[in-house]
């Protein structure tokens, strides 16, 4: 007899549910923003949040840091703990809820049902302010232009009095 069990078994075994739920956070935290069925995107939102605890939990109190990681890190690949971890520093007001699920169309060749599931939040990338180098080559490349512009406003000035 089949009893009520928490989640969807996506027509695979658990083994491979599993894998597939870890390689589409992967993705999610890779690109940000993932399409694929309805059902996965509703299973990886619970698991994809379930991690984003743990980090938060790690980042909360050193002693448990450690314990955590280590339990992030035997599920998923290191960049993905890394990136979850700085997720979780700008989740940290907030209670829960950090991914959304947009439906789409329904495919045409079978009629599956799509959605996008992306991040809550937009993450803003550490970027380096460009050097003041960079501002004075411009203004030499600007210079350069100008007078190339000149030179040539010449020489078209020159073959005219030549042609004369």
């Amino acid at each position: 007899m089949n009893k009520r069990k928490k989640g969807r078994t996506l027509s695979r075994s658990k083994s491979q549910r599993e894998a597939l739920l870890r390689t589409l956070l992967v993705s999610l935290t890779k690109y940000r923003k993932i399409e694929t069925s309805l059902a996965k995107a509703k299973e990886l939102r619970s698991f994809a949040e379930r991690m984003i605890t743990k980090a938060k939990r790690s980042s909360e109190s050193e002693g448990k840091k450690m314990a955590m990681i280590r339990e992030l890190k035997k599920d998923l690949p290191i960049e993905t703990v890394k990136e979850l971890l700085r997720f979780a520093e700008q989740f940290a007001k907030r209670e829960g809820g950090y991914l959304r699920i947009i439906k789409k169309v329904h495919r045409r060749s079978d009629a599956s049902e799509r959605a996008i599931i992306e991040w809550v939040e937009e993450f803003k990338e550490k970027e380096e302010e460009p050097k003041k180098v960079e501002k004075k080559d411009e203004k030499k490349t600007s210079a350069k232009k100008v007078e190339k512009k000149v030179e040539k406003a010449d020489d078209k000035k020159d073959k005219k009095q030549s042609d004369k």
